[in-house]
């Protein structure tokens, strides 16, 4: 669900990111807050105007422009689609809360790692099951999770990782990030084999 999204989100990030915002609505600092206490802070403008851009205006931190703003400046307001998502002021430019900039290749990553944790989720429970119900498995379930579930707990932090790394860019292909994904599927998947044939040979 939060992968099917994805293509609607990009292509709403790159609309905005080609928007020139360089000019806004004129209006004037009202109030404003710039307050941080090291653990998070409050971050807004009020600003009077034309109805469209008039109001409180919140932002995620102080940035470019709000640490320069006093009462009585005026500054630029770009509104995009209805949302007041950028302030500008002698120059500068800096993004309000209503813009649209969540990373969609983020979301993408979260959906697809989410199969991974649930196949960690569903062997770790058929492992603690057979554990309770076979005596001779309790040794076993004593001394740890076994190597293949390791193995699988391993690559639920890779593909995180890896979904992490490969969303940073908003033009991410999605196939980029599957790829990686399936090329350490693969890569465990022999591991895998192999440890378990070193295995056989042992205890036979």
């Amino acid at each position: 669900m939060l992968a099917v999204p994805y293509r609607h989100s990009l292509s709403t990030v790159r609309a905005y990111e080609a928007v020139p915002r360089t000019r806004g609505i004129p209006a004037v600092v009202r109030r404003l807050e710039d307050y941080s206490n090291g653990h998070g802070g409050h971050y807004w403008l009020e600003v009077s105007g034309s109805p469209s851009v008039s109001g409180r205006i919140s932002l995620d931190d102080s940035g470019p422009v709000l640490s320069r703003l006093r009462k009585g400046d005026r500054i630029g307001v770009v509104v995009w689609h209805g949302r007041r998502t950028d302030i500008t002021f002698d120059g500068r430019v800096q993004q309000t809360v209503e813009a649209p900039t969540a990373n969609p290749g983020l979301y993408l990553g979260v959906g697809l790692s989410m199969p991974a944790g649930g196949v960690l989720a569903l062997y770790t429970a058929v492992w603690l099951r057979r554990g309770r119900h076979e005596p001779a498995r309790q040794g076993r379930a004593a001394d740890g999770l076994p190597l293949t579930g390791k193995m699988i707990a391993g690559a639920c932090v890779v593909t995180v990782v890896s979904g992490i790394v490969v969303s940073g860019e908003h033009e991410s292909d999605p196939l980029e990030f599957v790829g990686t994904w399936l090329a350490f599927a693969l890569i465990s998947l022999a591991v895998w084999a192999v440890e378990h044939r070193i295995r056989n040979r042992r205890s036979g």
